[in-house]
Order: C-alpha cells, then structure tokens, then sequence
C-alpha cells in the first residue's frame, strides 16, 4: 500500500517537473517569437524610413533643380536717435537706436511665373544688453529715415500687398511687384536704451554720436535678427529663403560714435539662398 502512494507521488513529481520544462520551451519560444517580429518590423521599418527619405530627397533636388527667386543684395543703414524732453528746464533725452534693412530680389525672368503672395515669419531677435529691440514695418519711401511707429510692430507674420507691374505703388500700403523688383523694407528699432539723458555739449545731432556722448557701450547693443521670406507663386509654388544679420555698428568709414551714420550692404546670395518646398 505504502509502495503504491510513493509511486503515484513519483509520478506526480515528474508530471509537474514535465510541465514546468514545457512551460519554460514554450516561454523561451514565445520570447523568440517576439524577438524575430521585432526584429522583422525594425528591419522592414528601417528599409521603409530609408526609402522614404531618398525618395524625399529625390524629390526635393529635383524641385530644386532651377530656383527662380534669389536675393541681390541686403543693405541696413544703422543710426540713433532720441526724444526730448525739458526736466527741470534741462534737455533730457531718452535715446533709441535703429537699423533700417532693405531686401534687394533680382527681377524674375520667367514671364510667367508671377509672386501672388510675399510674407516674413520665424521672426527672432535676440536680447541686447540694454534697450527694448522691436522689428516693424517700414514704408519704402522712408528707408534711411527714423520713422518708428508702434503701431506697425511685427509679432509673427507680415504679409506685403502684392501689386501688377502694371499698376503705381503706393508706399503706404506696404505693396511689392509681383515680379520682385521692388525691395522689401523692414525696421529694426532698439527703444529706450537710455533714458533721461543730460547732454553737456550746447550742439546735439540726432544720430549715433549721441551714443558716444552717452558713454553707451556698442557691445551692450549686440542683436542679431533672423527671420524667413516666403514666396508663393501664380503656379503655387512655395519658396522659402532664411535671413540672419547683426545689426551693424561700424563701415568702412569708421565707427557709428564718430560718422553718425553707419551703411552696410552685402550680397548674400551665397549665404541665404531660395529653396523650394512645393
């Protein structure tokens, strides 16, 4: 009797350590089993990513082939200025500067392909030490000149009125040829780099040497702005070109504490180039 319980407790032994082997096969081949579907998913998703990116960029050289649209040449004319004020019967001024950016295309010379739309976004404009740094809209007629308006402030997006060749221009409407021969006008504007400043000399002229006389140091007005053109065309095609500068402080005839005026130009063709995105 004893005999026969130790054999069916035997057995049972041997159908659980049975079981736990099969068990333990079956989970080493359930592992396999999602190891080679990983492995077959990631493979084919690779191939597939790989496939996908020549393709894009198949198709994108192929869109970037012939480029009507590029840049001539960029030129900003930097200056200062102030606003006066009497305090206590002395003339106080609170001095701002500013850097006028005029964009030069060169003329399309496909005649039938037209901009139907012309707009800047990415706008960024880094920190200065000092002052409150504004991008604003500036009509063509007044580049060179400080015509600070904050109503005309850019926070994300300007959009031009894009107008026939055939047609006058009227500056205050911010409008461009649809041929791209007409420049685009922005202004750069740094307000309030100082305030309540008593000038000492009896003669004051209304332009960088004010900060000089300021004792303002150039360093503390470091900026640099980038944004991106966008043209869009009759054909519906979209162009896209990213602009970066510093705002300048000295040319070929000297420092802005001395001449007043400072004017830069420079071809960037080479540097910011048109790319088609469709």
């Amino acid at each position: 009797m004893r005999r026969g319980i130790n054999i069916r407790k035997k057995k049972q032994v041997l159908i659980k350590e049975t079981n736990k082997k099969a068990l333990k096969i079956i989970s080493i081949l359930i592992m396999l089993l999602i190891i080679c579907f990983i492995t077959y998913f990631s493979f084919f998703q690779d191939i597939s990513i790989k496939n996908k990116l020549e393709k894009d960029s198949m198709d994108f050289s192929e869109l970037n082939e012939y480029i009507p649209f590029s840049i001539k040449e960029i030129i900003l004319f930097s200056s200062a200025t102030a606003k006066a004020d009497s305090i206590n019967q002395q003339l106080a001024l609170d001095i701002s500067q500013y850097c006028d950016i005029g964009i030069y295309l060169n003329k399309v010379q496909d005649e039938n392909l037209f901009i139907s739309s012309l707009y800047i976004d990415n706008i960024i404009i880094s920190s200065p030490e000092i002052g409150t740094p504004y991008l604003y809209k500036k009509n063509i007629s007044d580049l060179g000149k400080c015509s600070f308006d904050e109503n005309n402030i850019i926070n994300d997006t300007l959009s031009f009125n894009i107008i026939s060749i055939d047609t006058d221009l009227n500056y205050n409407n911010y409008e461009l040829y649809n041929n791209g021969t007409t420049p685009i006008s922005l202004g750069f504007y740094n307000k309030n780099i100082k305030i309540g400043f008593f000038p000492n000399n009896s003669e004051i002229f209304y332009n960088g040497t004010l900060l000089k006389q300021a004792l303002i140091p150039l360093t503390s007005l470091n900026c640099n702005i980038s944004f991106r053109i966008n043209i869009l065309t009759n054909s519906n095609e979209h162009y896209i070109c990213n602009v970066n500068f510093d705002i300048p402080f000295e040319d070929d005839n000297g420092l802005i504490y001395d001449t007043g005026y400072i004017t830069k130009e420079f071809n960037s063709s080479q540097v910011n180039k048109f790319i088609r995105l469709k």
